[in-house]
């Protein structure tokens, strides 16, 4: 593995935070960058190089030395209605961002850059069973179609310029999982146990989806090994092959919570199908973290014999 200066945008959250400490544990030299760090966030970047700034607003500073790989995790995931703004004010929140750190690339000229993107570019019937690399998205929600616009974006504004990569992230759980402004949703896995934590039913909807699961803390190491293979020349499903019902799922909270119960709510109406880890050849063998595994970690009192 070849060690790097590694830039992340939106590292006050929970997945850039993610990235940031896994990094740093891998060896790389993290520098996490975002408009606010809360007091939780700084704990767990103590020692980390913390840069405050506002994509977007405030014009990017040069850096000494520059870094040799930007991963752009900042990303406004909240509805617009929640957040009380217009669908076009929801795209510039999402695309300003994106585009002053393409412009500020562009110039410094790094090594590689990482565009995190999403399954919400998908809706519900896109694909089959399961979404591949190379399903056609036709997601067309603000954030949907931010992020569709990045993995043209992204590709377009750097082509000889430096190696890109696309990756699409899906249903992340872990951790030190909290809500702030940019993300007010919380993981379906931190909702359900919380809600077992304070007595109440873990609501199965009826349809009982199935859903992509990846434990957050296995992002750093999979895109350290992005970084040292070649770069994809198409958007990757970054995301483990864990893929279970939500009834699978309840269970499995259920064992780690004496007590706790599971009911069936009304059906969704219609979940997107989960996607498929990708097969590009540098994450073959890659060891994901299974749901058991990755739960024992979030509830380690009360785990059943």
């Amino acid at each position: 593995m070849t060690r790097r200066r590694v830039l992340v945008t939106g590292a006050g959250g929970f997945i850039g935070s993610h990235l940031v400490q896994g990094l740093s544990a891998l060896g790389h030299h993290a520098i996490a960058l975002d408009a606010v760090f809360d007091g939780a966030a700084q704990q767990r970047l103590a020692g980390v190089e913390c840069v405050t700034l506002s994509l977007g607003r405030e014009p990017l500073r040069r850096m000494a030395p520059e870094p040799d790989v930007v991963i752009h995790a900042a990303a406004v995931t909240s509805d617009p209605e929640t957040l009380g703004i217009t669908p076009a004010a929801h795209l510039r929140a999402n695309i300003d961002p994106l585009l002053a750190v393409l412009d500020w690339v562009g110039s410094t000229r790094p090594e590689a850059v990482v565009y995190l993107s999403s399954s919400g570019v998908f809706a519900a019937g896109d694909g089959g069973e399961t979404l591949r690399d190379a399903t056609p998205p036709t997601g067309t929600g603000p954030y949907a179609a931010a992020k569709r616009a990045g993995e043209l974006l992204v590709p377009a504004a750097l082509a000889g310029v430096c190696r890109v990569v696309v990756v699409r992230l899906g249903y992340l759980y872990g951790p030190d999982e909290t809500a702030r402004p940019t993300r007010t949703r919380v993981s379906l896995v931190r909702r359900w146990c919380d809600a077992a934590d304070a007595d109440k039913p873990l609501v199965v909807p009826a349809d009982d989806p199935r859903r992509d699961w990846t434990f957050v803390s296995d992002l750093a190491p999979a895109l350290s090994r992005l970084m040292d293979g070649p770069a994809p020349t198409h958007p990757i499903h970054l995301s483990s092959p864990e893929i279970v019902h939500d009834s699978a799922l309840a269970a499995a909270i259920v064992r780690r919570h004496p007590g706790a119960r599971v009911v069936t709510g009304p059906a969704t109406g219609g979940t997107k199908a989960p996607m498929a880890a990708s097969a590009v050849p540098c994450l073959a063998g890659f060891p994901w973290t299974d749901i058991e595994a990755g739960l024992d970690v979030l509830c380690p009192v009360g785990v059943a014999a």
